[in-house]
């Protein structure tokens, strides 16, 4: 059995963390889950910890990067897993079989992957599609925070970059990974939301939004 550690990072939005954590933890098998509140304010904290999975609360925000490697140093991931899954607070899987499908293929196949991410205004564009054991990949050149299957030796040789602002610099482990000849891209009859859509995200919640413009996050 794949040993898998989901990573996620949560800052205000609760109606999409139940939605998202409840798919997730009711239908997806076994996993651990670690995750790491940013300062939520709207009762999302006092959820999390009657929740099934280790809770972090700062009381501030510090970003997907500074973020991700808290939980991993923290916990002390390396070496405990097999594959570390970054998986957002508003990322709904389709198929009950998603993560383990998707994150025991990365492991077993050395690939950074994801299932295809719906409802996104500008998904990354597939380069072409290759063989992974029985599955088929559609290869692309990044892949963004809602849903990465990262093989855990990789984290060995990778650490985020903590310089980046909050908002960015999540995707950079596949660029670096491409760099060293690795692959990505998202298994193919495997899918996502992001939750419920970007378009709709910004009519449910535009402070939100307006909140990222005001750290430097593009529009």
């Amino acid at each position: 059995m794949t040993r898998i550690a989901v990573l996620s990072l949560t800052r205000d939005r609760l109606t999409y963390t139940r939605h998202c954590f409840g798919i997730l933890h009711d239908q997806q098998g076994a996993f651990d889950h670690y995750v790491l509140d940013q300062g939520s304010e709207d009762g999302t904290v006092a959820w999390l910890a009657g929740q099934d999975l280790e809770l972090t609360a700062l009381p501030e925000n510090i970003g997907c990067c500074r973020g991700w490697n808290l939980l991993i140093d923290k916990h002390q991931l390396r070496g405990r897993y097999d594959v570390v899954v970054c998986f957002d607070n508003d990322c709904a899987l389709v198929r009950p079989d998603t993560l383990s499908v998707v994150a025991g293929l990365a492991a077993e196949q050395n690939l950074i992957l994801s299932p295809r991410v719906l409802g996104l205004r500008y998904p990354p564009p597939s380069i072409g599609h290759f063989d992974a054991g029985e599955h088929v990949v559609e290869e692309t050149t990044i892949l963004g925070n809602i849903f990465m299957a990262i093989p855990a030796h990789l984290l060995n040789s990778f650490r985020w970059d903590e310089r980046n602002l909050p908002w960015a610099g999540g995707e950079a482990i596949t660029s670096w990974f491409r760099s060293t000849g690795g692959r990505c891209g998202y298994v193919r009859g495997h899918e996502a939301w992001h939750y419920p859509s970007t378009d709709q995200q910004h009519e449910d919640y535009p402070w939100y939004f307006a909140r990222r413009i005001a750290e430097g996050a593009p529009d």
